[in-house]
């Protein structure tokens, strides 16, 4: 795991899709949420009493519990396209998306239960879509290594499980290499950055 350089990596191809989008929706609003500077706070007895509840049984303490959850659901449903920048750490996301995850995927606002039992996510059939750019230490598009990369399959389930299907992914796998000085960081982005334009979808307003 190499965090910092990661990161580092991760800034360029993140602006270049905003940019990207930006061209593509010259009318369009950007919504940017950085959670590496975001004051995430993490789903406890609180949130959960006030999430399972109707909300004329909150009290003070459930409403603030929830207020950060209901910003972020918010700019969830404006977007049109989500466009997330991630490290991977671990072999899965860190512990800010982690908590972003927890405070998005709620009951009654991005998906439900159907009275078989059956989950469905409330964000289908609204035409969004994900662009998901994962930075790592190592490759794993390799063969022998794909199995230990578990960010990907969760991140598409997570998405999946709120009703956005089309995701696509960037693996922008070998950041190793760029901490190790055997290869540069402008040639190392070369070609992800030359990968996000097209990846960027053409949407009509917002983008997260």
């Amino acid at each position: 795991m190499s965090g910092a350089v990661e990161t580092e990596t991760l800034h360029a191809p993140a602006l270049a899709a905003v940019q990207a989008w930006k061209e593509r929706n010259p009318g369009g609003r950007v919504i940017e949420r950085d959670l590496a500077k975001s004051a995430l706070t993490f789903v406890d007895l609180d949130w959960i009493a006030g999430a399972f509840s109707p909300p004329e049984h909150h009290n003070e303490n459930h409403k603030k519990a929830l207020s950060l959850s209901d910003e972020l659901i918010s700019e969830l449903v404006e977007a049109d396209e989500i466009i997330l920048a991630t490290p991977m750490y671990n072999f899965a996301v860190p512990a800010a998306l982690k908590a972003w995850v927890d405070h998005v995927v709620r009951a009654g606002k991005t998906f439900r239960y159907t009275a078989g039992g059956t989950p469905e996510g409330l964000l289908a059939g609204k035409n969004k879509k994900a662009l998901a750019i994962i930075a790592s230490g190592g490759s794993y598009k390799d063969a022998g290594l794909v199995a230990l990369d578990h960010e990907i399959p969760y991140l598409r389930f997570i998405f999946g499980f709120m009703g956005i299907d089309d995701v696509q992914f960037i693996q922008a796998g070998g950041t190793g290499a760029v901490a190790q000085g055997r290869i540069s960081p402008r040639d190392f982005l070369a070609p992800y950055l030359h990968e996000i334009p097209g990846a960027v979808g053409r949407t009509d307003s917002h983008l997260q």
